[in-house]
């Protein structure tokens, strides 16, 4: 299965991983900035870059649509998702139909495995003709089963479209990142300080 990986970073090849979900790190490849709307994944370099960055690489499959338009369908899908949550909604009948469709072409072989610790159950993912499509849903459907909706937030920033899941123990995560959006709001503040001291 596509996971993002071990290392901590928040930008890989380009592209914002800092969702803490692969699902949400897929919304977080669109951006709006007033009028203007960019994807990051439009082209199929760019979206096989984010399969790569994703752990997912192996994912497409010789029926798998391979520019990322079943990608970016889905993704717009998972966008309405989003609200729903932070208000306690479910998501809405559609979407979870699509998930369903997508998991139905997912299998999953458990396996036992010695470890240098004793034992480990595995669970080895295959996407089949799903390709990325199967191992973002089965994502999602996991969030919706394990996670608290609650923590699902959008950047502080007004100026910001990026969505994260807020894993910090006090749930008081502001940021989609702190090197970006939290570093400028530091900033901001540091300047209205001292504009109010000179004055």
């Amino acid at each position: 299965m596509g996971s993002i990986p071990a290392k901590e970073t928040e930008f890989i090849d380009g592209l914002p991983f800092f969702g803490g979900r692969l699902w949400i790190d897929l919304l977080n490849t669109t951006m709006f900035s007033g009028e203007d709307f960019r994807d990051l994944i439009a082209s199929p370099e760019r979206f096989s870059a984010w399969l790569a960055a994703a752990g997912m690489a192996s994912d497409i499959t010789a029926s798998g649509s391979t520019d990322g338009t079943e990608v970016r369908g889905l993704r717009e899908q998972l966008r309405s998702a989003v609200d729903l949550f932070r208000i306690g909604a479910p998501p809405p009948a559609a979407l979870i139909n699509a998930i369903n469709q997508k998991l139905a072409q997912v299998s999953v072989r458990l396996l036992l495995e010695k470890s240098a610790n004793g034992f480990r159950f595995v669970e080895r993912f295959d996407a089949g003709e799903a390709g990325p499509c199967g191992v973002i849903a089965a994502d999602f459907a996991r969030f919706i089963c394990e996670a608290e909706p609650e923590r699902l937030r959008r950047c502080s920033n007004p100026a910001c479209t990026m969505v994260f899941y807020d894993t910090s123990k006090n749930k008081t995560r502001r940021w989609c990142t702190m090197t970006i959006c939290g570093n400028r709001d530091k900033v901001a503040r540091f300047r209205a300080r001292q504009s109010g001291h000179a004055a």
